[in-house]
């Protein structure tokens, strides 16, 4: 395989992980209410998820609920755009977020990669918080000039959050 392959497989399979486009119209709320539910807690800008589990005496604890959140919850649905969960129809998004799920189901085997999994979902929605407090700090001149550049940051931001599940699950296909 040549590195053009691997860079060909690893955009195949962040595109099956998340939307990006969906992710950044996601409301702040709905991006601070999934940090909590993965991370146990509040958003802390100083520590990652790993940080702040790995300074308890216990800390898998809340893992297995955090990613049972994303293979049977509605975060997943939410960071392709499914508008309404509940709804059981066949949308493009709703497929999307159901072979995500499955790929992630397909490689649980370790309590590795489900930290891994978690800090990757958890990451990308710290991006979309991030992003919208920097674009609500832009005032009606600056917001022409600088929100082009700070959705690119924040883009790159939510890829390179998602690198290491993109890695595990190329190395575990």
């Amino acid at each position: 395989m040549t590195s053009a392959d691997r860079l060909l497989s690893k955009v195949k399979i962040n595109s099956k992980l998340y939307d990006v486009g969906s992710m950044m119209e996601m409301e702040p709320s709905v991006a601070s209410g999934f940090v909590v539910l993965l991370n146990g807690g509040p958003l802390c800008h100083k520590s990652s998820w790993e940080t702040k589990n790995s300074n308890r005496n216990n800390g898998n604890e809340g893992l297995p609920l955090a990613f049972m959140s994303l293979t049977s919850g509605n975060v997943i649905e939410a960071c392709f755009g499914v508008e309404n969960p509940s709804l059981r129809d066949d949308t493009p998004a709703r497929h999307s977020a159901n072979k995500a799920k499955v790929l992630l189901n397909d490689r649980d085997t370790t309590d590795s990669f489900r930290q891994i999994a978690v800090s990757a979902y958890c990451g990308g929605f710290e991006a979309v918080i991030n992003h919208n407090e920097q674009i609500d700090k832009l005032n009606c001149f600056t917001k022409c000039f600088r929100s082009n550049k700070i959705r690119d940051e924040t883009e790159e931001k939510i890829r390179a959050s998602f690198a290491s599940l993109v890695m595990a699950l190329g190395d575990s296909s």
